[in-house]
């Protein structure tokens, strides 16, 4: 079941901003990251604040036609704790812990809310990645780690 939608403005810009809610089945979390086989080396484990998700691409609204894989990779940013614009790393292993949870149970969701940085271009319909990259934006809202129903 894929409940996505878009949002972000029309004009293009290096830090568009999108939300999606994730489903069981939309992504791949944890150790299961080990058993895709693509050329990626997924950041499977949570290290100092960076993990990192396999996105199915058909539960990103935004297309990506340059990437060769099935999923993107949806990246928790590395943790700089000088930016003031950072999330906690309690923060952050609470985000990880219920995604693990979503793909462990198979129920619920997640709203997660990334960017792709300057990885957009504008194609011939609207804004498209240039690459396999999202990243979490941060920092993470205060409701970042509750599982919808």
């Amino acid at each position: 079941m894929l409940a996505a939608f878009l949002v972000c403005d029309t004009a293009l810009a290096a830090n568009l901003k999108w939300t999606v809610v994730l489903r069981p089945g939309d992504f791949i979390a944890g150790q299961a990251l080990q058993e895709l086989h693509t050329r990626h080396r997924w950041a499977w484990r949570f290290d100092n604040g960076r993990f990192e998700l396999a996105v199915r691409k058909s539960s990103i609204p935004i297309p990506s036609p340059k990437c060769r894989m099935d999923y993107l990779v949806l990246a928790m940013p590395l943790y700089y704790p000088e930016n003031p614009a950072q999330a906690p790393l309690a923060e952050r292993q609470a985000v990880y812990d219920a995604l693990l949870r979503v793909a462990k149970t198979g129920q619920g969701g997640l709203a997660v809310h990334f960017d792709a940085l300057w990885y957009v271009e504008q194609g011939s319909s609207g804004p498209q990645l240039t690459t396999c990259n999202i990243y979490f934006t941060l920092p993470l809202s205060k409701d970042a780690a509750t599982i919808l129903p």
